[in-house]
């Protein structure tokens, strides 16, 4: 995001400018049952919040939404890097059991739960699943304070590191009800804020895809800054 060029960067850290992220990360199924699900990740989950767990398993895929009820730290890992980064263990209580989609769940814990679980009584047993390929929690928004501005981008600040040139459907919110734009962003640069307790990374975004319509509220709200 080269906007020394292009565009005039603004500050409005501290004016309760917000941006969310919409990531997908993959996670490790532990049990599963007709109530919900147990998932172990290396980022905490917002105990309240709604996610959507997608589960692919042999020929089969399956996803619902659901609640997170419990979360706690087990242990801690190394990553590919080298650092240390700890592993949450989640808890997650399905939303509609009752509908089709718990008979479509049913279904599936049937057709990939482990042997010593397959015959038992589904109401109230966790299953194994049987080498599921791929376990993702999705629809996982992450809300950032924005401490820069433009027309080109913004720079946020971020708990964790995000790989740059990596694509994310985004939303920022504006201040006072003045409203929200949605839009793809890239990241354009990562780097982390020195002399902070917690690791805390300072992020570019370019807005890559936007809808003319969101790209005039950008522009009002560039203007309203500039007022000021």
């Amino acid at each position: 995001m080269d906007e020394k060029r292009k565009y005039k960067r603004i500050i409005v850290e501290g004016m309760d400018v917000h941006a969310k992220m919409l990531f997908a990360t993959e996670v490790n199924l532990l049990t599963i049952s007709l109530g919900g699900a147990s998932v172990s990740l290396h980022r905490r989950l917002s105990m309240g919040s709604e996610y959507t767990l997608k589960i692919e398993c042999k020929d089969r895929t399956f996803s619902t939404s659901g609640v997170v009820v419990w979360e706690r730290l087990v242990d801690y890992d190394k990553n590919e890097k080298g650092e240390t980064v700890p592993i949450y263990e989640a808890g997650i209580k399905f939303k509609d059991v009752l509908t089709e989609k718990g008979t479509e769940l049913i279904g599936f814990i049937e057709a990939t739960a482990a042997p010593e679980t397959r015959n038992l009584r589904l109401k109230g047993t966790r299953a194994r699943i049987i080498g599921p390929k791929k376990t993702t929690i999705v629809d996982y928004y992450t809300n950032f304070d924005v401490k820069k501005i433009s027309l080109g981008g913004m720079l946020i600040e971020t708990d964790h590191e995000i790989e740059v040139d990596i694509k994310f459907q985004m939303e920022l919110i504006f201040p006072e009800e003045k409203g929200s734009i949605k839009f793809r962003g890239r990241i354009t640069s990562c780097m982390e804020i020195p002399d902070r307790g917690p690791k805390f990374y300072d992020t570019g975004i370019e807005f890559v895809e936007m809808s003319r319509e969101d790209r005039e509220k950008l522009k009002e709200f560039i203007n309203y800054l500039e007022r000021l």
